[in-house]
């Protein structure tokens, strides 16, 4: 058992990304006193029953306290029912406070556990996912450091259990996103002994989604975003996507990149049918997430009518998405930008276009879509 770092990439979906909710989840048969419990807990708030998630993993706390992963967890399940319900401010205020309170406990663990992997992988996942609020704010720099001190600790873990590969994806995150930072930080990264290059980082993140026995949840996640939106690979993005649209068929962000990847790979008619689900998920939501959602929603409805030719159909749905987008990480806003940018000039709008490609550059998050805008900047989309 294993816990992760949750540093979101910055434009990954909680959405996400995000950012990046590192948390684990399996299949496996429990291996200690509590697993079955958690798991179900797990399972819960993976599928949007959040209240029953947080009853059980209360419970389990109680139960079994020295249970590696039920702490954070527990954590997780709070931070994940307060993002469908409240407001950006205070959920990352209640999420400081879920961490402090469970980094207590893993330190007095440790501390009659000296060394303990499982322990020490918690520890500085805990550590880590105190990363996440300065993520959120965009302070690369601060939130990379921040990272840092909860890699130690799982770096630690590892050291003492080569074999722990929930330990891959953490590590994968921050040499991922490191790659994608500034000169400065990737020196940073280097001299803390990690491979500063997406690459690398990928390899360790498609290590824990085939080989962990806990992380391979939120690897795939992570992984179903990046290939969609940042280091594209739609045929994996297809395999992962689905992978967790059929494990969890509630949580519509799961839905969302499943459809985002039948329309990259080509699949409009299940597309079609998927968006069609979609809008009769989306009323069932919380409030909060029918906010955050509705953009994700009519930017995936744009480019199902983008990609069949019906470009007036797409500009009315990627208006509504760039108009309504409250969602904390803007990779699909860049995406919604781009295809707007591509009607314009197919339309010969170019003074538009131009003004199009420039709002999504300036969102700066190191999608792909930003390379594109740049590109098309210079030389009009031809369509």
């Amino acid at each position: 058992m294993t816990a992760v770092l949750f540093i979101k990439y910055p434009n990954l979906s909680p959405m996400k990304h995000p950012l990046i909710f590192v948390f684990l989840f399996t299949n496996l048969i429990a291996q200690r006193p509590g697993d079955d419990m958690v798991r179900e807990g797990v399972d819960a708030f993976y599928n949007y029953d959040y209240d029953r998630s947080i009853t059980i993993l209360t419970q389990a706390r109680k139960d079994f306290p020295e249970n590696p992963v039920v702490h954070v967890t527990w954590a997780a399940a709070h931070w994940r029912r307060n993002e469908a319900y409240l407001p950006q401010d205070q959920i990352y205020t209640n999420l400081k406070t879920d961490l402090d309170e469970i980094e207590v406990i893993y330190t007095t663990l440790l501390d009659e556990y000296p060394d303990h992997p499982e322990y020490l992988l918690y520890l500085g996942t805990t550590r880590g996912l105190k990363a996440r609020i300065l993520l959120g704010q965009k302070k690369w720099i601060p939130t990379l450091l921040s990272a840092y001190k909860g890699f130690r600790v799982i770096q630690k873990a590892l050291d003492k259990d080569p074999n722990l590969k929930d330990a891959y994806l953490p590590i994968g995150i921050v040499e991922y996103y490191a790659g994608l930072s500034n000169i400065l930080v990737k020196v940073g990264v280097e001299l803390f002994g990690l491979d500063a290059a997406r690459e690398e980082g990928i390899r360790k993140m498609e290590i824990a989604a085939t080989q962990s026995p806990w992380a391979w949840t939120e690897a795939m996640s992570i992984l179903s975003f990046i290939y969609q939106f940042s280091d594209i690979n739609n045929p994996r993005g297809l395999e992962v996507s689905r992978t967790l649209a059929e494990k969890y068929p509630n949580n519509f962000d799961f839905q969302v990149h499943y459809t985002e990847a039948l329309l990259r790979n080509g699949q409009l008619k299940i597309a079609k049918k998927e968006l069609n689900h979609l809008n009769e998920a989306l009323p069932k939501l919380t409030k909060r997430h029918q906010e955050w959602f509705r953009s994700y929603l009519n930017y995936v409805w744009g480019h199902y009518y983008f990609l069949i030719g019906e470009d007036d159909r797409a500009m009315g749905f990627l208006n509504k998405c760039i108009n309504l987008y409250n969602a904390e990480l803007d990779a699909i806003l860049a995406n919604a930008y781009l295809l707007k940018g591509q009607i314009h000039d197919k339309k010969g709008q170019r003074v538009e276009a131009a003004i199009t490609y420039k709002k999504c550059i300036k969102l700066d998050n190191h999608a792909y879509a930003i390379i594109l805008a740049k590109q098309y900047l210079d030389e009009p989309f031809q369509g």
